[in-house]
């Protein structure tokens, strides 16, 4: 009986140890958390900000109107707390972030988003503001004794020094697509790492080798202080392609799409704060992000690059009718650009969008925008009357070029051969074929690509036959491709002439016509 006891009372005791374990987790883990939650409501006041965002992106100083003090001031007005993440260029993880949720918005060049896009296997954001195009900011620089042009890399010996997976790249394809270099080798790329090493590595080479070197300021301005150095190409030179645009997680959109626009809304009220006084902004936001740069260096970095402003992105987003974009590229057509440079140059297999581009961009946050007669200098947008942007923004368009003489003609400097199928003609022929309209329709978009370039039509005939009239014969037939660039494509006479070509060739090249784009001499 005794022993009976004993076992119940030791039962008894381990119940009541377990229950009062029990309660004391309990306690613990709810009843305790729940009222010191409870404590820190009561004894806490309301956060002033209902949103948080966070913003990846990397220290490039077109992205200080981003990291500005007015930038965070106006989302604060706003109620939103903004965060920056600094991965270093790592468009591979900016779109992982994406993906994940671990940032709302993020910064990319177009291309870089498409090709990280691709390799990610999905399509996590969507371009909602256009943010700015290089022009200048970028430069290929070689040795005029090895590469007096563009020409120049038509040569299995050539080879570019550029930083992959950065503007640089991108800017060696947009030449590799456009114009006709058919010997430049597969392995044309010698690698570096940033701006700066390829600034060494200039320095370093020999005048005789034929090398170019792609890089950023202020190492271009840097480079050009090297004896023999000269400019092959800068970004100021072609449009539509070197283009950093904001992103946003669809998800995030999806659920808050007025908080996206928030975010948009004070970028572009920073961008006017600041649009005149860039450099300043420059120089403080290259001491912050651990850079250095001269007075000097920070005004060409502002040289070099176009930040787009309200009215600029209502034309970029074709909000506005088209004769008063002054040439502005849609982003859609960006895109499919872009799209080509990287399918015809193989960083992509095929166009990943398969003609659908607009899927790639969402307009609606600046069509509310419009709508609303928002002005960036404004702090209250109002509802009626016209936008008020004539006084304040302007579209920055591109300069017509103005006609040449005769002999500024002969004085044009060449740059490149442009790269297209063959334009062929029927023997004695100078009709031009279907197919070669399609052509030439294609190679009028890249011409429209580079404005500040003018454009020689050459003719080629036959060698064999009358001398005279074969000359006479190349003439007709560059005449005839140089109208139907202008009067079916919309190419500005101004920009081209048709010659007869001095050397006839053999065989099938000499009917057709080529392409030469040339610069006035500096």
């Amino acid at each position: 009986m005794g022993n009976n006891s004993s076992k119940w009372i030791g039962i008894l005791v381990m119940w009541c140890v377990l229950l009062a374990f029990g309660l004391a987790v309990i306690f613990k883990y709810v009843f305790k958390p729940h009222q010191d939650k409870k404590l820190e409501q009561m004894t806490s006041a309301v956060s002033q900000y209902e949103h948080e965002v966070t913003v990846n992106l990397d220290s490039f100083s077109g992205y200080s109107i981003l990291r500005s003090d007015v930038f965070k001031e106006e989302l604060k007005a706003a109620k939103i707390r903004v965060a920056f993440q600094d991965d270093g260029a790592d468009y591979h993880n900016r779109i992982r972030a994406l993906e994940e949720g671990a940032c709302q918005f993020a910064v990319f060049t177009v291309d870089s988003l498409i090709t990280s896009s691709v390799e990610l296997g999905s399509w996590p954001g969507t371009i909602v503001l256009a943010i700015d195009e290089s022009h200048g900011a970028d430069a290929v620089i070689a040795y005029k004794a090895s590469m007096p042009n563009l020409n120049s890399l038509d040569d299995p010996d050539a080879r570019v020094v550029l930083t992959p997976n950065s503007p640089s790249e991108f800017m060696a394809r947009i030449i590799k697509a456009h114009f006709s270099l058919k010997d430049l080798s597969k392995k044309y790329i010698v690698p570096a790492d940033g701006s700066s090493d390829v600034y060494e590595r200039f320095k370093d080479a020999a005048p005789s080798v034929k090398q170019a070197f792609i890089m950023w300021e202020p190492e271009v301005s840097k480079a050009l202080e090297v004896p023999g150095a000269h400019v092959l190409l800068d970004s100021s030179k072609i449009k539509g392609h070197i283009f950093d645009v904001l992103v946003v997680q669809r998800e995030f959109l999806a659920d808050f799409p007025s908080t996206a626009q928030k975010v948009i809304e004070a970028y572009l009220r920073a961008a006017y704060a600041y649009r005149q006084s860039m450099t300043e902004l420059v120089l403080k936001d290259a001491k912050a992000t651990g850079s250095r740069l001269t007075q000097a260096q920070a005004e060409k970095i502002v040289r070099g690059i176009r930040w787009k402003n309200s009215i600029e992105n209502y034309a970029h987003f074709g909000l506005l009718e088209k004769d008063a974009t002054k040439g502005l590229d849609h982003i859609e057509d960006i895109i499919q650009k872009i799209t080509d440079v990287l399918v015809n140059t193989g960083a992509l297999d095929s166009d990943p969008f398969s003609g659908s581009y607009h899927k790639l961009f969402y307009d609606k946050l600046l069509s509310n925008l419009k709508h609303e007669n928002f002005h960036p200098g404004r702090k209250v947008n109002l509802l009626a009357g016209d936008m008020g942007l004539s006084n304040d923004e302007v579209i920055r368009g591109t300069k017509a070029l103005a006609p040449l003489t005769d002999q500024e003609w002969e004085q044009l400097v060449p740059v490149g051969r442009m790269k297209i199928n063959p334009v062929s003609f029927g023997r004695g022929k100078s009709s031009v074929g279907i197919q070669s309209q399609r052509d030439l329709k294609k190679l009028s978009e890249k011409i429209k690509s580079w404005p500040s370039y003018y454009l020689l039509v050459v003719g080629h005939a036959r060698k064999e036959g009358d001398p005279q009239l074969n000359r006479q014969l190349a003439k007709e037939r560059a005449e005839v491709v140089k109208m139907f660039l202008i009067d079916d494509c919309g190419i500005n006479a101004n920009r081209v002439r048709a010659k007869a070509a001095k050397v006839f060739n053999r065989g099938g090249s000499g009917q057709s016509v080529s392409f030469v784009v040339g610069q006035m001499p500096y």
